[in-house]
């Protein structure tokens, strides 16, 4: 996350278990009403962090592993992060062009992109990081 005063954060550490995803979903949701995000963002926020918190869970654990949640209100950004403690893996791999039919599995990257203003990814052999950005909408 980036180092600033004066701004509003959310830090969590949950086990890499499905039933944590909807926990740390629901927990970013609320953050981000409390940031004055409207509802049609903060349901792209939180079905982009499902996705990122998914692929922690999933692809990103070692035995007893956990991901991490964190986020960052600027007053105009929301900056979310999930970490996990995997081996990384080749985004560029991972993301392909649209194929007919369209697949039941391996969309996340995909989704995520769409629906948030910016995502990074920087993988290692110690884990994952995915960087969401979401800008607040003036209304």
């Amino acid at each position: 996350m980036r180092e600033s005063a004066g701004q509003e954060t959310f830090y969590a550490l949950y086990p890499s278990a499905y039933g944590s995803v909807a926990e740390a979903r629901h927990a970013v949701a609320d953050f981000a009403i409390d940031c004055g995000y409207d509802y049609a963002d903060v349901c792209d926020i939180a079905l982009a962090v499902g996705e990122a918190c998914n692929n922690a869970t999933e692809h990103g654990h070692v035995a007893s592993g956990h991901f991490s949640l964190g986020c960052e209100f600027d007053g105009v950004d929301l900056f979310i992060e999930v970490t996990d403690t995997g081996n990384g893996f080749d985004v560029q791999n991972m993301v392909r062009p649209m194929q007919m039919p369209v697949p039941t599995r391996g969309m996340g990257i995909l989704l995520m992109r769409t629906l948030m203003d910016r995502v990074e990814h920087d993988c290692t052999r110690g884990g994952t990081t995915v960087r969401l950005v979401k800008r607040r909408r003036l209304r």
